[in-house]
């Protein structure tokens, strides 16, 4: 799966949106910017990555459950 990921590099903060092919967002992150602009991105992606796993479990865990439910009618 490819994943694009963005960030905003702001004078407060940074925040950073990971996106999959189809555009959808699977995962945000945001960090106070303080003066190392470089360590902020490096927290806001990694925030972004660790929101992107959870999301990629829901949606496995959603289609399990529709399947479940076509089974059982």
């Amino acid at each position: 799966m490819n994943v694009f990921c963005g960030i905003d590099l702001g004078s407060t903060t940074t925040k950073a949106v990971l996106l999959d092919e189809q555009g959808k967002i699977l995962g945000r992150g945001i960090t106070n910017s303080r003066s190392n602009y470089s360590l902020a991105a490096d927290i806001a992606r990694d925030e972004a990555f660790i929101g992107a796993r959870f999301t990629l479990i829901d949606r496995e865990l959603s289609q399990l459950g529709d399947t479940e439910q076509q089974s059982v009618q």
